[in-house]
């Protein structure tokens, strides 16, 4: 179900980051902003009609089946550094396949879409394997989105190799998240929905950081610096996890 419900947001890589990015390079940026309004407003139409009103502690999913929390902290503290360390470099990524990689500005339109595939079809083979290997599920999406983010630090200069680590730093993105809001529903150490509230509310902070520390990169160094530091900051989401294995197994 987490899977299913995760396709949502990798559908939107795939049709609205392009469909924004074109329409912003076509008009002003205020327009893709403002052409948000109207789906969000019938949006929440939708969930004020149609989202359960039972209380959550009525659920049966409204507990942890395994409450453990210090695999809480440790799965929060991971993906907090993982999406620190995803949007410091993808927050810069037109500027990247510009600037570094030398895509012409509608090569980089298909590039998105080609990234927001990668994420849907991580989405697809994660869900699909969550339930038996939700442990290593989390890790090895870290994993791949760390070497996907240090691969085009070191390579992004050559067209082809930035064009597969873009497509792994897509696959691990949307299955990052995905597989810590599924340890969420094992590990929450009180009721479930606080856990995943938690974990969107860390999660979103991450994103918000990690564009902050880009922006304050780009002007000391080049595009390259930002994904450097993704890089090393994801790989440091993969210590905390590994760190709390061994400790907690």
């Amino acid at each position: 179900m987490v899977g299913a419900l995760s396709v949502a947001g990798s559908l939107a890589l795939v049709l609205g980051v392009p469909a924004g990015t074109w329409l912003g390079g076509h008009s002003d940026w205020r327009v893709p902003m403002g052409a948000l309004a109207l789906p969000g407003l019938v949006s929440m139409a939708t969930i004020a009609a149609l989202l359960p009103g039972s209380p959550p502690e009525a659920e049966p999913a409204a507990y942890g089946t395994a409450p453990d929390p210090r695999r809480f902290g440790t799965v929060l503290a991971a993906g907090t550094l993982s999406a620190t360390g995803a949007f410091t470099g993808y927050t810069y990524i037109v500027r990247f396949l510009g600037d570094v990689s030398g895509f012409a500005p509608g090569a980089v339109d298909v590039l998105l879409v080609v990234f927001g595939a990668a994420c849907l079809a991580g989405v697809a083979i994660t869900g699909a394997l969550l339930d038996r290997f939700p442990r290593a599920a989390l890790t090895t999406a870290t994993a791949t989105q760390a070497a996907g983010l240090l691969g085009l630090y070191g390579a992004g200069a050559h067209p082809v190799a930035a064009v597969v680590f873009l497509a792994l730093v897509g696959g691990a993105l949307g299955p990052v998240f995905m597989a810590t809001q599924n340890e969420m529903l094992t590990c929450a150490p009180g009721r479930t929905d606080l856990a995943l509230a938690a974990n969107s509310g860390a999660y979103n902070a991450g994103i918000a950081a990690g564009a902050a520390l880009g922006g304050l990169i780009l002007p000391l160094a080049d595009v390259r610096a930002a994904f450097l530091a993704g890089g090393l900051l994801t790989a440091g989401a993969c210590a905390v996890l590994l760190g709390g294995r061994l400790s907690h197994p």
